[in-house]
């Protein structure tokens, strides 16, 4: 399980405990929520305490995310549910609140990597909901920083962040776990791909 809730408390005075809790989950601002709809700040503040504590059920996480969609956190709520996808069965409540808007993004930015690259992608694993690992036998030979496309590589491409789509591309190369930096690529997705960073740099 991933959370990615992340939760700030302020200390209350004693007379203001039954108040609201000054708290947010990721963007969420319960105190704003809390001027139009008390009642959903603090069921997602004793939502969001039950997972603090690993007491939550999966109904409970459910509940959390759709009370989320339901007062304007959009993304805190989609974020969420989609990185605790597999152990909590969400995919129902995803495809219900969110339809296939990533996953048509996700297909875009792959067709766009095959494209710019001149590579064939062949799923080598699908570790996650929107993350797939391929391989590739390499494209047209290069001179340039992404040379390393020209080669047989294993290349990660996810939603790994909240709106970023990655490719982690790394050399193909059985007989080693250590790689040097020019077998080693690490990109991202934003109306296009480009390097962002070495991983070896990390």
């Amino acid at each position: 399980m991933l959370s990615v809730t992340h939760l700030k408390r302020t200390t209350m005075d004693d007379e203001d405990r039954h108040a609201i809790p000054a708290a947010s989950i990721a963007d969420t601002d319960l105190e704003a929520v809390a001027q139009t709809n008390p009642a959903a700040a603090n069921e997602i503040a004793r939502l969001d305490d039950l997972m603090n504590h690993g007491e939550e059920s999966k109904d409970d996480f459910l509940r959390l995310c759709e009370l989320l969609f339901d007062v304007g956190s959009v993304a805190d709520s989609e974020y969420l549910l989609r990185r605790n996808m597999d152990y909590y069965e969400g995919e129902p409540l995803y495809k219900r609140l969110f339809s296939n808007a990533k996953q048509e993004k996700f297909d875009t930015a792959i067709d766009a990597f095959k494209s710019q690259f001149g590579l064939n992608l062949t799923v080598a694993e699908k570790n996650d909901f929107l993350e797939t690992t391929f391989h590739t036998d390499g494209g047209a030979p290069r001179s340039d920083e992404l040379q390393l496309l020209s080669h047989a590589c294993e290349i990660k491409i996810g939603y790994i962040q909240q709106d970023k789509i990655e490719a982690d591309i790394v050399l193909v190369a059985p007989d080693r776990d250590v790689f040097d930096e020019d077998e080693c690529l690490f990109m991202y997705f934003v109306n296009g791909l480009r390097e962002i960073a070495d991983p070896m740099d990390a």
